[in-house]
């Protein structure tokens, strides 16, 4: 395997930011899947990509880092992941990846950034003109959605809460319509986005299930390919066998091109395309 690690993709208000590349030799110019760590949006490091079993599966694995909300308030952090983006396209021959093929993914916060990078490709507001920041799939796990009304749904805003702490202050958090509706990936869903692949534990205690249900169900809603992999009795930051076996068929179908059946049925809703069943 090769290994890049501690590349500068961005310099901003005082901040460099970096990324580690790793691209197995098995495979000439495997897909890519883009990392987002989670942590609230205020913590979380680099290096613990929950996609590294997808090394030995042929993939390639760029783990960003983004500005937390101390550093920055929203939306730094989605313009950082963007920006990243726009890194991995511009470099894939320097590093031996498919820059056609690319998966964005994270968990938690990352989660959401995961499911906001998918669903507002195009937004002129936090891409550069002229840049392409398409993906092929997103893979989101237990990402919040309803950030700026509040995750689970109608408590009184805490001020130190890691939301309030993502959107700038405690009176902008819970009174802003339009920036926590900027926040929401479901704003953006017109039936444009890549397939969608979410992972949720149905007993999550910081991450309301829901939350991922509202995501599947709009972009259901609009056409779009989406799977809701539920972890019965799983927590947040749960871990499965049958998980990574349903990660890693998603990826096969929608960036390989490889037309396999699910593993094992799962009680929530998993509906597959036709030529999958």
């Amino acid at each position: 395997m090769k290994e890049f690690r501690n590349v500068i993709f961005k310099k901003e208000d005082g901040y460099t930011l970096r990324m580690d590349i790793y691209v197995p030799e098995t495979t000439e110019k495997p897909p890519l899947i883009m990392w987002i760590h989670g942590g609230a949006w205020l913590e979380g490091v680099r290096g613990y990509a929950l996609q590294d079993g997808q090394l030995k599966r042929g993939y390639a694995v760029a783990d960003i880092e983004y500005r937390l909300s101390w550093q920055a308030p929203f939306p730094a952090q989605i313009i950082d992941c963007k920006d990243a983006l726009a890194f991995l396209k511009k470099h894939a021959d320097v590093y031996g990846y498919d820059n056609s093929k690319i998966c964005v993914s994270g968990d938690s916060a990352g989660g959401h950034l995961s499911a906001l990078m998918g669903t507002s490709i195009g937004n002129s507001a936090w891409e550069k003109p002229g840049e392409d920041y398409s993906v092929q799939a997103v893979v989101d796990l237990y990402g919040p959605m309803t950030v700026g009304q509040g995750i689970h749904g109608g408590e009184s805003y805490d001020p130190e809460c890691p939301e309030a702490k993502l959107l700038g202050s405690p009176e902008t958090f819970g009174k802003s319509k339009m920036l926590g509706a900027m926040a929401n990936p479901i704003t953006y869903i017109d039936g444009s986005q890549p397939p969608f692949l979410i992972c949720h534990g149905n007993e999550d205690p910081l991450v309301p299930y829901e939350q991922s249900r509202l995501l599947r169900n709009a972009l259901e809603g609009a056409g779009v390919p989406v799977y809701l992999y539920t972890a019965m009795g799983g927590g947040h930051g749960f871990t499965a066998e049958s998980f990574e076996m349903v990660v890693g068929e998603f990826l096969d179908y929608y960036l390989k091109g490889k037309k396999v059946k699910p593993g094992r049925p799962v009680p929530e809703r998993w509906s597959n395309p036709p030529e999958l069943k």
